[in-house]
């Protein structure tokens, strides 16, 4: 980026920031985009309510034709090592190991990797 277009975004920026409100509770498009918090350090996607929760896909499909994967393993969260564990049954197994490969990205450590059939 060449030095004048550089200089005019960031006074641009700095402009859009001194004229934002202090608080991003006001709901100003602005100041969500400059100020609101992009990561949350100690989120770990859940199944539970969604079309993966293992109590509704048994209850449609058959407790033993469903796959049930299950992750468990520790994260960092605020310099301290939490617990974590997530449960999720899919259709197929390879559903289910692409949640079990999704779910330990979150983890810093993992314990429990697996992906069974039946519930």
């Amino acid at each position: 980026m060449s030095r004048p277009l550089t200089a005019t975004v960031l006074a641009a920026s700095l402009t859009l920031a001194a004229c934002s409100p202090t608080s991003t509770t006001t709901g100003s498009v602005v100041g969500d985009i400059l100020f609101a918090p992009t990561y949350d350090e100690a989120y770990v996607p859940q199944t539970y309510g969604t079309r993966y929760d293992c109590r509704a896909m048994a209850a449609q499909y058959g407790a033993d034709n469903i796959w049930r994967g299950l992750v468990g393993g520790r994260k960092q969260v605020d310099f301290k090592t939490r617990p974590y564990s997530r449960e999720g049954c899919f259709q197929t197994e390879a559903e289910c190991r692409a949640f079990v490969s999704y779910i330990s990205g979150f983890l810093l450590q993992t314990f429990t990797r697996e992906c069974r059939k039946g519930y």
